[in-house]
């Protein structure tokens, strides 16, 4: 059955239930050719006005999730997928904790610094590169100020500072950041401000975790 058009005060916001998944949303207007196809489409809002509920609009494919403003709907979903991956991601690299350091390992049983990163951020559904210095280029830059959970961070720990990246790790909120370290030869926890080696030796950080994904509005 398809969906008999009406007149309408104000403009709905479909997602596609056949495309959506827990990292991607997929959203189609009006006049689209899915919309007008499509029997796998659920109206998650009307826009403008909660109270204009306009039955005649609907078709028996079709389910009225909610009615009114559709961009607190897309910051949640934005938000909840965002922190979902920001979970996961910290999950991984907790489960790691006391592995073993050693140079050039990949893991699982031991880990370098960017191979620990790489292994962490693979895990969660985001592929970066092999080495430090390739992974500090990859994503948005991001001062110390801004860090947020999820975050690579990056340092020169050089005993002559350079101002090139030799070692990364992850940051966890609350000025924690957890990485596999040479010096105490495993994947291990440390606080900016209670390590103040790395805080001085921070470079910068780079967000890899996507905060906006193929979200359109109408």
């Amino acid at each position: 059955m398809g969906i008999e058009k009406s007149e309408k005060k104000a403009s709905p916001l479909f997602v596609l239930k056949e495309q959506s998944d827990q990292n991607y949303y997929n959203f189609t207007t009006e006049g689209s050719s899915d919309y007008q196809d499509s029997n796998d489409i659920e109206i998650i809002s009307y826009g403008s006005n909660p109270s204009n509920q306009i039955n005649s609009y609907v078709s028996n494919d079709v389910e009225i999730i909610s009615y009114g403003s559709y961009q607190p709907m897309i910051q949640n979903l934005r938000n909840s997928n965002s922190k979902k991956l920001k979970n996961d991601i910290e999950w991984n690299a907790k489960s790691f904790l006391g592995t073993r350091y050693v140079w050039g390992a990949t893991g699982p049983r031991t880990f370098d610094c960017s191979g620990f990163t790489q292994w962490v951020y693979r895990d969660a559904g985001i592929t970066i590169p092999r080495v430090s210095r390739d992974q500090a280029r990859v994503g948005a830059y991001v001062r110390y100020e801004n860090l947020t959970r999820g975050d690579m961070v990056f340092f020169d720990t050089k005993k002559r500072r350079t101002g090139k990246v030799c070692h990364v790790g992850i940051y966890l909120g609350s000025g924690n950041f957890i990485h596999a370290s040479s010096s105490a030869k495993k994947v291990v926890i440390y606080n900016f401000n209670k390590k103040s080696f790395y805080k001085e030796r921070f470079l910068w950080g780079r967000r890899v975790i996507p905060q906006n994904r193929q979200f359109t509005s109408i």
